[in-house]
């Protein structure tokens, strides 16, 4: 079983940050791990994705769905056969000086043995960091789109 959250102010605005998590065919350019990410049908406020993990020598594709609640929240679970539970929460509220808090929250499980010991030596190390590749990612796109910097 993996579990983390994390709560973080960030200085940018929850709507220039969840525009970034949604954006889930970016990530494969900035999260380790990541190597392909594809959606693969799309609805009003939802969308099916297609991902790969590379684990070393190891692939592993799965599925997901995300469920948008622009700019509050967005939700992404997996009934993929290799996991007995999989939940990603983001929660996006804004704070003042165009500032942002992140809280986010993954649970997740796997049914396959062999996937166990990934989990815990790379995917675990991967989610702890996640919230500083997204916050990363923000700052990079926003000094690249000649944003200022917030981050006083």
């Amino acid at each position: 079983m993996a579990t983390h959250r994390e709560t973080r102010a960030i200085a940018r605005s929850p709507e220039y940050l969840y525009d970034i998590v949604a954006d889930v065919e970016r990530y494969p350019e900035f999260l380790p791990l990541v190597s392909a990410a594809r959606i693969i049908s799309r609805h009003e406020d939802t969308y099916e994705t297609e991902q790969s993990l590379a684990l070393g020598l190891l692939t592993h594709r799965f599925r997901t769905r995300t469920k948008l609640d622009r700019p509050r929240a967005i939700t992404v679970i997996s009934e993929d056969r290799s996991f007995s539970r999989f939940h990603i929460r983001w929660n996006f509220s804004a704070l003042d000086n165009d500032h942002c808090q992140v809280d986010f929250e993954l649970d997740c499980e796997t049914r396959l043995l062999l996937l166990k010991p990934i989990i815990k030596v790379l995917i675990m190390p991967m989610a702890t960091s996640m919230v500083s590749a997204f916050e990363a990612r923000a700052h990079a796109l926003a000094r690249k789109a000649g944003l200022p910097d917030t981050r006083k």
